[in-house]
């Protein structure tokens, strides 16, 4: 398995703190073959430079992209058998910020109580085995996984979210950022059912909003892109969102640390 890591030094010390114990933490996490440690001094990269970069140099291998904030544990390895499908699958991952359980922004279907989980930080696939579609996005600037993964379901790739079995850690006390909210993308958002490793494969939620108002259409996100195509038929905009609301939500593991 390779780790895929943008680098950068920030000026604020205690971020540089977390960023360089986010480092020794996955060099020493057990999982990795190899750790590629690409310059994001002169400007941020996109998940498609890092996607060429994979293709070209580990076509083949089980490759994870990370913000450079994020740091592995051995439970990683449980992305191996959903990335070895026949299908391309690309594995969004939830965030930990504790032991307590993933957090994060989502939206709860209430009919269902399924969560939609509005971030993801880590991205694990295997090299060369994606199709091309459009992943212009840079890593880092709010709603960039839900863009990208909004275009590879389109593109025929299952997206999913096993978050609840696998931790991908999150360092960030100091709270620092390098983006405003204006930078945020727009388009159409797609937010993956959070499931553990027993069930990974689920529904997602798109959201799309116009200048009419805002429509929201549940999906499958299991690869089948005429499927998904046949999802987004227009339909009707909606002035809120009837899915529930985008609020912070702590999934609790009964304490398991």
């Amino acid at each position: 398995m390779i780790l895929i890591q943008q680098a950068y030094e920030s000026p604020d010390p205690c971020r540089r703190r977390e960023l360089a114990a986010a480092r020794e933490r996955n060099a020493g996490a057990g999982v990795f073959d190899a750790i590629e440690t690409v310059d994001g001094a002169a400007h941020r990269c996109s998940f498609a430079d890092l996607f060429r970069l994979a293709a070209d140099r580990f076509a083949g291998e089980i490759c994870v992209i990370a913000n450079s904030d994020i740091a592995c544990d051995a439970s990683l390895r449980l992305v191996a058998p959903i990335v070895a499908a026949a299908r391309p699958v690309l594995v969004a991952l939830t965030r930990w910020d504790d032991a307590a359980g993933p957090s994060m922004e989502g939206r709860v279907d209430p009919t269902d109580w399924r969560f939609y989980s509005h971030s993801q930080d880590a991205w694990a696939f295997v090299a060369g085995r994606l199709p091309d579609f459009p992943a212009n996005f840079l890593l880092g600037i709010p709603g960039c996984e839900s863009r990208l993964a909004f275009a590879a379901a389109a593109a025929g790739v299952a997206v999913v979210d096993p978050a609840l079995s696998i931790r991908t850690w999150h360092l960030h006390a100091s709270g620092t950022r390098t983006w405003t909210r204006r930078q945020a993308y727009r388009g159409p958002l797609l937010f993956p059912q959070l499931t553990t490793v027993d069930e990974p494969a689920g529904s997602a939620l798109v959201v799309e909003r116009r200048w009419w108002g805002r429509r929201e259409m549940r999906v499958s996100a299991t690869g089948d892109a005429a499927a998904f195509a046949a999802a987004l038929t227009p339909g009707p905009a909606r002035g809120r969102n009837s899915i529930g609301l985008r609020s912070p939500i702590y999934i609790r593991s009964g304490g398991r640390g």
